[in-house]
Parts: structure tokens; C-alpha cells; sequence
């Protein structure tokens, strides 16, 4: 493949993405109703579990946002509205699928099931709108 026909994919944007989904996933979980919390207590030593807990969220992020770069590189003839579109329809017939039946399953009420679909939703949203929208910088050496 040429240079030209795949996706530039911008590094300062995937880090920025990454950083901004850390944070909001820290606000995120701070802000977690505590009967949502309390379903899921577990009987481990309280570090362990928030050493285990964190490095598995930041792993996932990592990647979950991985997948996403790597496809936006992949596809050809999108524009960034196209590509923005994309990532957001990744997260609704993706992610939004297995997440509602992982709730169903566990018998999550309504408020649960929405606490933990809003995180996804403003993970993507993000993603969404700073990856496709600001590409990579045209090298001054050509080809």
C-alpha cells in the first residue's frame, strides 16, 4: 500500500484520547452510585483489589483504543465526519450489544445498566471526536 492512500493516525491524538478516557474513567468510578458498588464487593484485600481493578481498566482502555486507531488506519474513502460515524457505530453495534445482555445477565437494574453504558458512551464519544478530526501532520519529506 502507498503512504497516501492509508489513515495518517496522529500519536499526540491517541495519547490525548488515551489520557482523557483515564481521567473520565477515574471521575467515572469515583462518582459510582454505591449501590452499584456494593453488588460487586469482593472478599480480597481492599489494595490488591484496587491495584487489580486499575491496572485492568487501564489495560482495556489501552486496548479497546488500540482497535480503534488500528482500524481507523485501515479504512479508505471516509471522511472525518465518516470516520467519527465509524468509531461511534464500533461503540453502538459493538460494545452496546454485549454490555446491555452483560446487564441483563447480571440483572442489573435500569439505573446500573445506564451508570455503566454512560462510561462507554462518553469513552466513544471522545474517541470519536478527537481521533478522525485531527490527523497527523504532513511530513515535510517526500516519498
Amino acid at each position: 500500500m502507498k503512504g497516501a492512500d492509508v489513515y495518517k493516525v496522529n500519536k499526540k491524538a491517541v495519547m490525548l484520547v488515551f489520557i482523557l478516557q483515564v481521567i473520565l474513567g477515574g471521575v467515572w468510578y469515583v462518582s459510582a452510585p454505591s449501590s452499584f458498588l456494593d453488588r460487586f464487593a469482593w472478599d480480597m484485600e481492599s489494595s490488591q483489589l484496587a491495584i487489580g481493578l486499575i491496572l485492568a481498566f487501564v489495560i482495556s482502555s489501552l486496548v479497546y483504543l488500540s482497535f480503534t486507531v488500528w482500524l481507523l488506519s485501515r479504512v479508505k474513502g471516509f471522511s472525518g465526519g465518516g470516520r467519527f460515524f465509524l468509531v461511534i457505530g464500533l461503540w453502538l453495534f459493538g460494545v452496546l450489544p454485549n454490555t446491555a445482555f452483560l446487564c441483563i445477565y447480571l440483572e442489573l437494574g435500569l439505573s446500573d445498566t445506564l451508570y455503566l453504558l454512560s462510561y462507554g458512551a462518553a469513552n466513544s464519544a471522545i474517541a470519536a471526536i478527537i481521533l478522525p478530526l485531527w490527523r497527523a501532520s504532513r511530513s515535510i519529506f517526500k516519498d
